[in-house]
């Protein structure tokens, strides 16, 4: 390298360096420290001062930052909890309306007299239980067992001696739906004096 070339190289280097300097000073005049009547050890004082400042302001503006990110992350979580409650609320409501149609279902069986007509009758009504069960649907279970209060609901008394206790006759099925009671079935319980 020429030493015109070094002399032209440092000479940006200055004038690089006279640009920080006239930055800095910008900065502190931005600080609102006046340099110019202070000593050195008051000027650093200020400095420090205005330094610990700044660091408290960081560590407020660190802690609303992240308040703000827990608030939006709560607001998210309650949204697609409320997102999933009102879907499991609409299928519940659409489901309970479905139940009317079985129940009309097991009426209109009684009234069906030719075979062919109750075989496809019987295949709608399975295809209707089998699409309704892939939402969680499940008849509970009443015919002859144990009475349940927290699954039936007894409608009549019936005096039999070998059924005490037990569903003698089931009048409307029960459902649950994913493991909640959606409706209890409606039975006649035996009794004994």
């Amino acid at each position: 390298m020429k030493k015109e070339d070094k002399k032209v190289e440092a000479e940006t280097v200055c004038e690089a360096q006279e640009g920080e300097v006239s930055e800095a000073e910008e900065s502190t005049v931005d600080l609102g420290i006046d340099r110019a009547n202070m000593s050195d050890t008051e000027y650093i004082s200020a400095l420090e001062m205005k330094l610990g400042q700044s660091i408290a302001e960081l560590g407020s503006c660190k802690a609303v930052a992240m308040r703000l990110q827990a608030d939006f992350d709560n607001y998210r979580k309650r949204n697609t909890a409320l997102a999933d409650s009102m879907k499991t609320w609409g299928q519940t409501v659409v489901i309970e309306k479905m139940l009317v149609v079985l129940d009309n279902c097991e009426l209109a069986r009684k009234y069906l007299q030719d075979e062919a007509a109750l075989t496809g009758f019987n295949m709608m009504e399975k295809q209707i239980l089998d699409a309704l069960e892939g939402f969680g649907l499940k008849a509970v279970d009443a015919d002859g067992v144990d009475f349940d209060a927290k699954l039936m609901t007894a409608v009549e008394r019936v005096k039999c001696e070998d059924k005490q206790g037990k569903v003698v006759e089931v009048l409307a099925k029960g459902y649950t739906l994913n493991g909640k009671l959606l409706r209890p079935a409606s039975v006649k319980v035996g009794y004994w004096e």
